[in-house]
């Protein structure tokens, strides 16, 4: 059997760091002069390390039919376990359509000659020790027009890291990031230090700015002019507004509203603040009720904008379940939220009726009636789930697209269409590639453009699982989705992972600008990420529709602003040449969101001059405030936008102004709902920032596992515990449990354990201790020091026992001496073996009457 070497070519992979994959280009467009092939080899480590060999390692390829022929392979980086070596195919002269084929011969000097032969999905690769068997399979690709791919223009400087990203009235771009130095303090208040045990940093500041695009060349000028802001706002309490983390939206006047920010990770101060673009100047707004890191904004059709969800607190200990809508300065509550807990950045769309809805990460879809200011439930994403850190898309009135994410990241898509009578969810077909951290954006044309993410987790409650940038895991092949097909489809791979903390937003020249990604640290001072993994910087897309090599159509003219069911009138010089006329809201983006984009097509009638174009006669199809208007030919070519604006004539539906009950109102409710049994539910999550912050989707799961009566709407944030109440009586079955909560939340959180006080009669049966509870037997046994369901945060470890609760079992045993059914009351984590109940003592007292608590 031969002992062939452990090496790979994975064509899309971006691997090592640094390439668009392992294929560069990884879907070649005419004209290259060359393609570069990429290929891994572990030398070190477990498994079965080989020492690869420069000399007799080869590329083979040919133009398909023709003859092989072959070029060295040359050693191109060591990463790790990993060398990598690379080589070229000259492409020079070969037009497009030709193929090309090829497959690697590896030399070592501890292992067999090995092959590198394709897979049948194109995508991954085999070993093999027959060259036959490898030229048999090889791998190929095609040189394709950029009509087909479109292409990535080079990546450019920013001042900062794009974590926000708004396309102004005024054509420009406006961006943020979590600090202004890597030398700051992540937090703001308080600050903390950079490594373990070190000196704390300067506090974190964070400096907005402005960058102008060159849509005369697509985005592609040499010089890259970025303005900063006036400086940001002060903040009631103290201090300036720090707007990592925030929430945005966009006003009819073309001002931003940003509610929120960031304090740490989790803890949102609670002030409001607008940015004028005209004066580039900061204003503080009104002081919302409670603190928002995390919340989400929403223009509505009155022109108000509904801020919703957000975490305040140290460590993010509470979730703000109270909406609040924003007019003219002003905030006032509305209902409160039905499900406990929002998610993080929930997923809002305003869509006829008027109505505001929900769509996720949280599996049930909630709807919010805006003229009565009240809540009902939506349909169930029943096959895939919860889905966190993926974008929902309205890509056309009333209709949403829901893309990848989760936890571990999944490729499928799934279709909402709201204007049937009874709305569900019914999946689209899945993208090439499972994505987490990725965005989306609609294009000038309607359609949608995916770029970034990264394709795969870890360990529930790892770096990795949140954001994993290991080698070939971030995603550089953009894909694109067409509505009219739903069919999605291969473009040209950027050069820069893209993942947590990336933006994408379409400019006024029909590009995307793609920019951002990193500055993720689980843990302030241990779990510092690589320098090289945040990025400073942008590349610009550059669609296939502009890549046809005609020219684009014109807006000789058109007016700034527009009302609702008006027609106006668009000179360009082809009318005729004009299939349609498309309407998009401008961009607001953050955490895979982008709260500002919304896909209208407007009626349009050619006229001698140009274009008559009617807009919606209704504000709940396109909210008041500025649109991206663009011309498609019949080509499928858009024009450069015409940005304008459209106002309200005359009052639209508001939400009512309900008075809502705050979390822990909510929370004194639930002990009335249920005389059932409370239980301590030890939960590990994906989210690095705590279950008090990403509290949501475990509080959603967890009101659906079986016997559970209500959940305490407030967590433990600093123990990672949930308190849910069964029914009286009953002892949970934990594989039952842990089955129900992975079909909802999939990888997202785990349950660590339970924890439970028991009160019952005490027996002995020999060595052995007994708790009579009801009906139950429960054994008792001594705590494990492993199984203690609080958590420690820092060391990613259970909560370190006590001597006391070590000891706890035996003295029991000592106390209680030789008699029986004695009552007490037990405290500690719960276990099934065997389908036996045993309750580990981590506390005891001596109880009363025989009661369950």
């Amino acid at each position: 059997m031969a002992n062939l070497g452990t090496a790979w070519h994975l064509p899309t992979n971006p691997e090592p760091p640094g390439r668009a994959g392992m294929r560069d280009p990884v879907l070649p467009t005419a004209p290259l002069d060359a393609v570069t092939i990429v290929s891994g080899n572990q030398f070190a480590g477990t498994g079965n390390p080989g020492n690869q060999l420069q000399l007799g390692s080869e590329l083979m390829f040919r133009v398909a039919g023709a003859a092989w022929t072959s070029t060295p392979l040359a050693f191109a980086a060591e990463l790790g376990n990993n060398k990598y070596f690379s080589a070229a195919v000259p492409t020079a002269g070969l037009g497009t359509g030709v193929s090309v084929d090829y497959y690697l011969r590896l030399a070592y000097d501890d292992h067999d000659t090995t092959f590198l032969l394709a897979n049948v999905d194109g995508f991954t690769s085999s070993t093999t020790g027959d060259e036959e068997a490898a030229r048999a399979a090889p791998f190929s690709f095609t040189l394709d027009p950029l009509t087909l791919r479109g292409r990535w223009e080079p990546v450019f400087l920013l001042p900062n890291v794009a974590i926000h990203t708004h396309v102004l009235p005024d054509g420009r771009v406006l961006m943020w990031g979590r600090r202004d130095s890597p030398a700051q303090s992540l937090d703001t208040e308080p600050p903390g230090p950079l490594t373990l045990g070190g000196p704390v940093a300067d506090a974190a500041t964070c400096t907005p700015f402005i960058w102008q695009p060159d849509t005369g060349t697509h985005g592609r000028g040499a010089e890259v002019t970025t303005t900063p802001t006036g400086p940001t706002p002060p903040r009631a309490g103290g201090g300036t507004v720090n707007l990592f983390c925030s929430g945005h939206a966009f006003l009819p006047d073309g001002r931003l509203l940003v509610a929120g920010g960031h304090l740490a990770d989790g803890n949102g101060p609670a002030q409001t603040c607008l940015f004028d673009p005209g004066t580039g100047q900061w204003t503080a707004s009104a002081t919302m009720g409670n603190g928002r890191w995390y919340p989400t904004l929403t223009t509505l059709p009155d022109g108000s904008v509904l801020i919703l969800a957000g975490s305040f607190g140290p460590q993010g200990a509470q979730h703000n379940t109270v909406p609040e809508i924003w007019t003219a300065g002003t905030l006032n509550r509305i209902s409160e939220s039905p499900v406990g807990a929002w998610d993080l950045y929930p997923r809002l769309h305003v869509t006829r009726g008027p109505r505001v809805v929900a769509t996720g990460s949280l599996q049930q879809t909630w709807v919010l009636d805006l003229p009565a200011g009240t809540w009902s439930e939506g349909p169930l994403k029943t096959d895939n789930g919860q889905r966190d850190y993926a974008p929902s898309v309205l890509y056309d009135t009333d209709k949403v697209l829901y893309i990848g994410g989760g936890s571990a990241p999944t490729a499928n898509a799934d279709l909402l269409d709201l204007t049937t009578a009874q709305p569900v969810w019914t999946p689209a077909k899945a993208m090439a590639f499972p994505r987490r951290q990725h965005n989306a954006t609609i294009l000038a044309d309607g359609t949608v453009l995916v770029t970034g993410g990264t394709r795969s987790g870890g360990a529930t409650g790892s770096p990795e699982a949140f954001n994993n940038l290991d080698p070939g895991q971030p995603i550089h092949v953009a894909e694109l989705w067409n509505p009219a097909t739903k069919t999605w489809q291969l473009l040209a791979a950027e050069d820069v992972d893209r993942c947590y903390h990336s933006t994408a937003v379409l400019l006024p020249d029909a590009t995307v600008l793609s920019a951002g990604g990193g500055e993720f640290f689980p843990i302030e001072g241990r779990d510092a990420n690589d320098p090289a993994d945040s990025h400073r910087d942008g590349q610009i897309f550059t669609p296939p529709y502009l890549c046809t090599g005609g020219s684009q159509p014109l807006i000789a003219s058109a007016p700034d602003s527009t009302t609702y069911g008006a027609t106006f009138h668009v000179e360009t010089p082809e009318p005729q040449q004009i299939a349609k006329v498309t309407w998009i809201r401008l961009s607001s983006v953050t955490h895979s969101f982008n709260t500002g984009q919304r896909y209208t097509e407007l009626a349009s009638s050619p006229t001698g001059t140009g274009l008559d174009v009617t807009t919606p006669a209704s504000a709940d199809i396109c909210p008041p405030g500025h649109y991206m208007m663009f011309l498609i030919d019949r080509h499928g070519v858009p024009s450069v936008a015409k940005i304008m604006r459209i106002a309200l004539t005359g009052p639209a539906p508001v939400a009512a102004r309900t008075p809502a009950r705050a979390v822990q109102a909510l929370r004194h409710a639930v002990p009335a709902r249920t005389t059932g049994r409370k239980v301590v539910v030890g939960l590990r999550g994906t989210c690095p920032y705590g279950i008090g912050a990403c509290w949501g989707g475990a509080h959603e799961a967890l009101q659906r596992l079986d016997g559970v009566e209500a959940v305490d709407p407030v967590p433990d944030a600093v123990g990672s515990t949930a308190a849910v109440y069964v029914a009286d009586g009953l002892l949970p079955d934990l594989e039952t449990w842990r089955a129900e909560l992975r079909a909802i939340v999939h990888e997202s959180y785990a349950i660590r354990g339970v924890e439970l006080h028991i009160t019952g009669a005490l027996l002995r049966q020999g060595n052995r201790l007994d708790l009579i509870t009801g009906s139950a037997v429960v054994h008792l046994a001594p705590l494990d020091p492993a199984s203690v369901v609080q958590w420690d945060r820092e060391t990613r470890k259970p909560r370190a026992a006590t001597t006391a609760e070590i000891d706890a079992h035996s003295l029991l045993a000592a106390g209680i001496g030789s008699s029986t059914n004695h009552p007490v009351t037990v405290t500690g984590p719960l276990q099934q073996v065997g389908g036996v109940h045993v309750l580990q003592v981590r506390a005891w007292n001596r109880a009363g009457p025989q009661t369950d608590s």
